[in-house]
């Protein structure tokens, strides 16, 4: 028995005719016909008794209306309930590193936000350890991780990829070298994140690669991305950003095998509705619209 059998038969009690349900269904005659004669087949019952141009209930088909419109009005409650669950809206938290919170995610929640009027959105700056404990303990909905991220309680779903440079302001005594090495860096002062950082420990995973014996010139340790960038363009030491947040008044220093990418991830704990399912995928596709809006951007 299918669905669509019910509604024909509900259709040609209402009307009284085979005639005018078909035309109101959009079928032929013959075609709804043949499909509540399959109906009745499989009932083993026959619910319409024809004569004439009109067709009336049969006792088995009193019966057997009351349970179709009991049928339809549950399936019309299981459409109208996935489409309320379908809507995205309610209030939401985010954890998110200082690069992600400045620079990445702003355009994209806006652009959400624009779409979404029954959504509300909230930021909540932190590092690394931070945002995977605020996920883990409930005290926000979404996190915004650097991974590797091994966690079984988590759904994990990659958001977008970064590469991290070491920079400079543009007069710094560095660019004066016509190649520049690692060696000529353990020279510099830093002005680098604080050890809890993502961004520190991806670079400071990459200054080992080159010699186990670099230990750069630390100079400054800063929560704020901010604060790292007026620092750097006040000349006080070399750094290192995301390929997001630079900005005309840095450059960034080349030299050998430098290779930083780190991918970011949102995190969400799996016992979560599927609101949160729900607002991971917009958050996607509304970053894609953003990576395609800075592409364009930068070739024009």
């Amino acid at each position: 028995m299918e669905f669509r059998q019910i509604v024909y038969f509900l259709e040609i009690a209402n009307t009284g005719t085979f005639q005018k349900a078909a035309t109101q269904l959009g079928l032929t005659q013959p075609a709804l016909s043949r499909q509540i004669f399959l109906l009745e087949k499989e009932l083993g019952i026959i619910v319409l008794e024809r004569g004439g141009r009109s067709v009336r209930l049969t006792h088995e088909g009193e019966k057997f209306y009351q349970y179709s419109i009991r049928m339809k009005e549950l399936w019309e409650e299981i459409q109208n309930g996935f489409a309320k669950e379908n809507e995205l809206k309610g209030n939401f938290s985010i954890s998110a590193g200082g690069t992600v919170s400045a620079w990445i995610l702003p355009q994209i929640l806006k652009e959400i936000l624009t779409k979404r009027k029954g959504l509300s959105l909230s930021v909540r700056e932190g590092d690394a350890s931070e945002t995977k404990n605020s996920v883990l303990k409930g005290e926000v909905d979404l996190g915004i991780l650097t991974g590797p991220i091994a966690e079984p309680s988590l759904n994990v779903i990659e958001f977008l990829s970064d590469q991290i440079y070491p920079v400079a302001t543009k007069d710094h005594p560095i660019f004066l070298k016509k190649k520049i090495r690692i060696e000529d860096l353990k020279k510099q002062s830093v002005v680098f994140f604080h050890p809890g950082s993502a961004l520190r420990k991806a670079v400071e995973k990459k200054i080992k690669s080159f010699s186990k014996e670099f230990g750069p010139n630390i100079t400054m340790e800063l929560r704020s991305v901010e604060s790292v960038i007026k620092s750097l363009e006040a000349g006080l030491g070399i750094g290192f950003l995301s390929k997001y947040s630079m900005n005309p008044k840095l450059q960034k220093i080349n030299f050998e095998d430098w290779n930083v990418e780190r991918k970011f991830y949102l995190c969400y704990r799996k016992k979560s509705g599927p609101g949160l399912t729900m607002l991971a995928e917009e958050i996607l596709r509304s970053t894609e619209h953003w990576k395609s809006k800075k592409e364009n951007s930068s070739l024009s």
